[in-house]
């Protein structure tokens, strides 16, 4: 029999690792083909980035080894190739996933390479494994690129498999992942399904647009059987991989059951998924459910920009503002945490409409977590295409793969890269490091709590913007000749490698101080200011005292502002209060407005129970900053993560 082997590799987080998925569907579906299942025998699936000479050594007289290609592992996946066919020359390998461009051009530049498969896999990857072993004509195969003597020959794409229902074979309940958790028990797993299949939108930044198609569902049975799989097998945390889960009413019976099985096995401990896109009711009756269990990693309300001409360059459509604010309202009287996902770098966005699409997010209630993204130019996406990319002006810059979070050796001898827009028809590239150093500032500040009841306070009694105080807190920032201003003006000096193209220079900075996590700029800036936080507090204080003029409050408005930040060490206690404070900054915080009344008011504050500046850094930074744990007012409590 030959021997098929499988690269999905990945960054381990910690002691954290993802099952492969994806290697896993592939070889279950090629496999219920009884032909396949005579002629190939599975010896593994690689998922860990271990030390390619390690790796290699475990390879047996490879027949085919089949890649699932992503922006996380393109590089390594290609020295493998490379590697084998020095050692296998007769070893077919084939190339899929999302990183794989469209036509043949790969086949010109990497020869190690025999096949590309575009688009979905299942079926071109099981009539190439037919063809590998004898049977079929490469031409009849639909969705590859295969090397002729005229040259590279791509075939017509394929269409998705299925009309409403796709009945695939599960690669959980056909045992594909049984031998990893066997050689792996000190792992803590993180497990992926599908409900559905597809996504109707064209959105230009993202490679799910090339593949447009209508949304196929899979049976309940199977996706039932998959988490019950999961939560048996004690699967840490559930992801689900549908672009728009909540868009289908069975997709509550899908929670339920999720519920279900986490009060039966203790399994799964989170969910995570991409919601719809236009969000509803029935996500937010998904969301109470997950959030009653503490299973809910937050709920998105995603809007990519505020700005109407970037959003029809990238071909998105939001919801209604009207709509967000009566989601917001919903979600901020049941208590369960939003964020919002901006993309920052869209053609079509300015400066101006940038920092006004935040300021207007803000003036709507979302004081819990708006998360900023660079854009990525993605090969495979509308965006990535030589017509678009002259359209619009785009400019990109070459930077190490831009991953947050990573623990451990921070040496990779073969590292990844992404490649960001730093600029566009509407944005110059010193408009681009602006953007950014807002955008640090408004995470940082507002949202994770150093500043945000101050603002909260100035824009609903002194009708201060908070684009406006923002704005003003970063100009400071860069000229003060404190430990934050210093940490600010490096995060620009970075911006500014970035942009010339200085080799190396990235998006996320480690520091022993907190741990061997590296951290993207606004969580780190966080850290450094908390790390002397009454010193910056105290250095702020002539900055932001203009801001309050004759007002009264401002001395104990400030010392409440510093007892609310989380620190490590914190001894707790009982806070007095001169006014109303905790009752005002909670409805402040749901967009509503109270007086400010004075009195004899009191506050428990809890003692802080984090051993060390690296456990606090994850606990409350990494994982509580979409649940707003930075502050001991508002957040939605502490919960049990790895």
């Amino acid at each position: 029999m030959r021997n098929i082997y499988m690269l999905q590799v990945n960054y381990p987080y910690g002691n954290t690792a993802h099952l492969p998925y994806t290697a896993g569907a592939l070889l279950s579906y090629a496999m219920a083909d009884h032909r396949i299942g005579q002629a190939y025998r599975l010896k593994k699936i690689f998922f860990l980035r271990e030390d390619p000479a390690s790796l290699l050594e475990k390879i047996e007289e490879p027949a085919v080894i089949g890649f699932c290609c992503y922006i996380w592992n393109f590089e390594y996946n290609k020295h493998i190739a490379r590697e084998v066919k020095k050692r296998w020359p007769s070893c077919v390998t084939i190339f899929g996933g999302h990183h794989v461009t469209p036509g043949g051009g790969l086949l010109e530049t990497a020869p190690y390479i025999d096949y590309l498969i575009h688009g979905e896999g299942e079926e071109a990857f099981r009539r190439l494994l037919l063809h590998a072993a004898g049977e079929g004509t490469l031409s009849d195969i639909r969705g590859i690129s295969y090397r002729a003597e005229s040259g590279a020959v791509t075939t017509p794409s394929a269409p998705p498999l299925g009309d409403d229902v796709i009945d695939y074979p599960s690669p959980y309940l056909n045992g594909f992942f049984d031998d990893i958790l066997a050689e792996n028990p000190d792992k803590t797993f993180m497990g992926l399904i599908e409900t559905t299949r597809g996504c109707p939108n064209s959105c230009s930044y993202c490679d799910w647009s090339e593949m447009k198609s209508r949304i196929r569902k899979f049976p309940l049975e199977r996706v039932f059987g998959e988490i019950r799989w999961i939560s048996e097998h004690r699967i840490y945390g559930l992801g689900s991989a549908d672009s728009n889960f909540g868009v289908f009413e069975r997709d509550e019976e899908i929670t339920d059951y999720i519920i279900q099985m986490h009060l039966q096995n203790g399994f799964p401990k989170a969910f995570q998924t991409s919601y719809a896109k236009n969000s509803n009711e029935r996500i937010f009756r998904i969301g109470c459910a997950l959030e009653k269990y503490q299973l809910s990693k937050g709920i998105t309300l995603s809007f990519q920009s505020m700005n109407e001409e970037a959003l029809a360059n990238v071909g998105r459509k939001n919801i209604s503002l009207a709509k967000y604010e009566e989601l917001m309202d919903l979600y901020n009287a049941a208590g369960i945490s939003t964020y919002t996902e901006l993309i920052l770098g869209l053609p079509g966005e300015t400066y101006e409409s940038f920092v006004e699409g935040i300021d207007r997010l803000l003036r709507m209630g979302q004081h819990n977590s708006i998360y900023i993204h660079n854009c990525e130019w993605l090969p495979c996406s509308a965006m990535g295409k030589p017509e678009y990319v002259e359209k619009y002006g785009i400019r990109t810059a070459k930077i190490p793969l831009n991953l947050p979070h990573i623990e451990g050796d921070h040496f990779d001898p073969i590292p990844e890269y992404s490649r960001l827009v730093i600029a566009t028809c509407s944005m110059r590239t010193e408009d681009w490091i602006a953007m950014n150093l807002f955008s640090f500032t408004v995470q940082c500040f507002h949202h994770m709590g150093v500043f945000q009841l101050l603002s909260l306070y100035l824009y609903q009694e002194h009708g201060v913007g908070y684009a406006a105080f923002y704005e003003k807190v970063l100009r400071w920032l860069l000229d003060a000749d404190n430990h934050v201003g210093q940490t600010m003006r490096e995060m620009k000096r970075r911006l500014e490698d970035i942009a010339a193209g200085v080799p190396g220079a990235g998006f996320v900075i480690a520091d022993d101080r907190f741990g061997s996590v590296r951290w993207p700029f606004e969580e780190y800036l966080y850290l450094c200011t908390v790390w002397e936080l009454d010193a910056f507090y105290d250095d702020a204080k002539s900055f932001l005292s203009a801001f309050f003029a004759e007002d009264a409050v401002f001395e104990d408005l400030m010392a409440f502002q510093r007892a609310m930040v989380k620190r490590p060490f914190g001894a707790g206690g009982q806070l007095t209060m001169p006014y109303n404070f905790e009752a005002y900054f909670l409805n402040a915080l749901g967009n509503r407005k109270i007086p400010l009344e004075q009195g004899a008011y009191k506050m428990e504050i809890p003692a802080a129970n984090y051993e060390s500046w690296s456990f606090y850094a994850k606990k409350v930074v990494w994982y509580g900053r979409k649940d707003n744990r930075n502050l001991y007012l508002g957040g939605t409590g502490e919960r049990s993560e790895t």
